[in-house]
């Protein structure tokens, strides 16, 4: 099968799962067991099919481990991971977030197959990392609407981390990296609020900021290092 062919099967398929949960989201609510059960299944239809179909592509980074040790991305991380901490405030019911925070995984597994394991590799091949990276996290961006209320600190939230997850995956080489890293992310989110006086959600951009600065230190100093290790 032609790579047109297998592309054309995805986009098709997350059409119809971006439909159909729209339309279930109409008859149930979001935070209802039903509505998140069949949400989860519809993700895991999709992301099979991304395997299915892309699981060479998928797999066809190897991970470093020099560089997912290195302490630069400890730090990039534990910022990251701190938003939820530090704004998170969304006050679930104990049963409502345990249910989110492992259904969270399923929503890592599916985005990253697709965004960084399948849409992130093939730009990489054509317009190079930098842009892979950009023009995936802004797809990436623009695909959450609807799902979030549309503000700046949402979707400046979206588009950081997601360029974080894009580079981390480029340079550490392991989608079970970024995987975890995204369903943490969310699962954090789901226990809300973590401190007894979350701050107003406009801070979350100071921790942002930092761990984008750092982790882009941190790829730099990956990419120099790879650079150096070629011409020896």
């Amino acid at each position: 099968m032609s790579l047109a062919h297998r592309l054309a099967i995805v986009v098709v398929l997350e059409l119809v799962y971006v439909v159909a949960r729209r339309f279930v989201l109409q008859y149930l609510p979001w935070s209802s067991f039903e509505a998140e059960a069949i949400s989860t299944v519809l993700r895991l239809i999709t992301a099979g099919a991304c395997w299915y179909l892309f699981r060479s592509l998928i797999l066809s980074r190897f991970p470093n481990q020099a560089a997912l040790r290195n302490p630069l991305l400890a730090v990039a991380l534990l910022l990251l991971l701190s938003i939820p901490v530090l704004v998170g405030n969304y006050a679930l019911s104990s049963p409502v977030a345990w249910m989110f925070a492992i259904t969270s995984l399923f929503v890592a597994i599916k985005e990253e197959f697709l965004f960084r394991g399948i849409v992130q590799n093939l730009l990489d091949q054509k317009l190079g990392t930098l842009k892979a990276i950009l023009l995936t996290s802004m797809v990436f961006t623009i695909w959450h609407i609807g799902v979030w209320d549309f503000t700046p600190w949402a979707f400046s939230q979206i588009f950081v981390a997601s360029v974080l997850l894009g580079a981390v995956y480029i340079y550490g080489g392991s989608m079970f990296v970024v995987v975890a890293i995204h369903a943490a992310y969310d699962a954090l989110f789901s226990f809300a609020p973590l401190i007894p006086q979350p701050l107003p959600e406009n801070w979350g951009f100071l921790p942002l900021l930092a761990s984008l600065l750092v982790v882009s230190y941190w790829a730099w100093s990956i990419g120099r290092e790879n650079l150096g290790s070629s011409h020896d």
